[in-house]
């Protein structure tokens, strides 16, 4: 029952290579890619309709490779598809002098090198087959591509998807806004206007992280001082890394919501207007700090002695772990609160000395505890 069908030589080859960080097999009819790093893969079988077209020709579609020989197949090489006629908005028309349509987007100076190998440039490090690692479902020629500053070419909607998604969760993290194979820092033209906000972003955050290193004495530590430690002589980064800040809901500001290690078990399911920073969500009336004002006023968690990050039911402040309890610690009985210093979750810890070396009301009350940045605060 076994039927066996011979191809030609140059067919018969199966070409393996090193593309980009990926592995990637091709042969005439399939391509396989997988990522080491992201432990995603994609096989591709290209065959009949399926073949991607390798130049331009009526009565194929230049984005999925539908054939037809009426409708608007007919009269040009996009085919009726929503998404592929919102592609045809945004692609270049022109045409490389190898034949191949440019792979880039409508109004750019200098076109994208193409894709198809015909000009080899070392400018150009990926190719038509490669997946647009941003959303690893398509090739780089089944939508219009920008190439980055740093040299790696991606679908420009999916680039412009990611800007507008952000990061998970709610620790503002900027890994969204670098590229996804070499880290470097997004910039293109066609992303301009979706950057400057996440820059500016970036700025506040860097500024706020690099003061509470400075006030907290660790702008000198062994992270950032030591050779070949990960952090060195990149201070910001260190800081940027140790503490978690997140954006208020009502002035769309930054602000400092503990150390990093604390948001770790936090996941995406929260409500965004709960995230609300202490200057928003002053119910003491706490005194404005004569040197920064309130953008680093902050909340002590009413369950534990912990830098509050939620102000929720208009009334109480929580710290993540707290807040992902709140169900369980809003139901303690107030005299079986645990007194200070308390842990994360209204736990009962050893010692005498509060975590957030201030003196403050019971566990249970309300407590401003001032600017941080001046109070030298040390969290969990």
């Amino acid at each position: 029952m076994h039927q066996r069908q011979v191809c030609k030589e140059e067919e018969e080859a199966i070409k393996v290579d090193l593309h980009e960080g990926c592995g990637r097999t091709k042969l005439f009819w399939v391509l396989a890619l997988a990522d080491a790093r992201t432990l995603k893969a994609l096989v591709e079988f290209r065959e009949g309709a399926r073949a991607r077209p390798v130049g331009v020709a009526a009565g194929v579609c230049r984005f999925c490779g539908a054939q037809g020989s009426s409708g608007l197949l007919a009269i040009g090489n996009v085919c009726a598809d929503h998404e592929c006629q919102e592609h045809a908005r945004h692609a270049c028309s022109k045409v490389h002098s190898c034949g191949h349509m440019c792979g880039g987007i409508k109004g750019e100076s200098t076109c994208l090198p193409c894709l198809h190998g015909c000009a080899r440039t070392a400018a150009l490090k990926q190719d038509a087959d490669d997946m647009c690692m941003i959303c690893f479902t398509e090739a780089l020629s089944c939508a219009p591509a920008i190439q980055l500053k740093c040299g790696h070419v991606f679908h420009l909607h999916c680039c412009r998807n990611a800007l507008l998604k952000r990061w998970a969760g709610p620790r503002i993290t900027f890994s969204f806004s670098q590229c996804p194979i070499c880290k470097a820092s997004m910039e293109h033209c066609a992303l301009a206007e979706l950057l400057a906000p996440v820059r500016e972003l970036l700025a506040d955050v860097r500024r706020k992280a690099l003061m509470r290193l400075e006030y907290e004495g660790l702008h000198r530590a062994d992270a950032i001082t030591s050779p070949g430690a990960r952090f060195h002589n990149d201070p910001a980064s260190f800081a940027m890394d140790r503490y978690a800040y997140y954006v208020c809901y009502k002035c769309n500001k930054a602000y400092y919501g503990g150390e990093a290690r604390c948001d770790a078990e936090l996941g995406e399911q929260y409500d965004p207007a709960e995230l609300v920073c202490g200057a928003c969500s002053d119910v003491s009336r706490a005194q404005m700090c004569p040197k920064h004002g309130t953008d680093f006023l902050e909340y002590k968690c009413r369950y534990c002695c912990s830098v509050a990050v939620f102000f929720c039911f208009g009334t109480t402040h929580f710290c993540n772990a707290c807040h992902d309890d709140f169900q369980r610690v809003t139901n303690i009985p107030r005299l079986e609160l645990p007194s200070c210093p308390a842990g994360p979750k209204a736990k009962q810890l050893d010692g005498d000395e509060c975590p957030l070396h201030v003196k403050h009301p019971p566990t249970g009350e309300e407590f401003a505890l001032g600017c941080g940045v001046c109070r030298n605060a040390h969290t969990f």
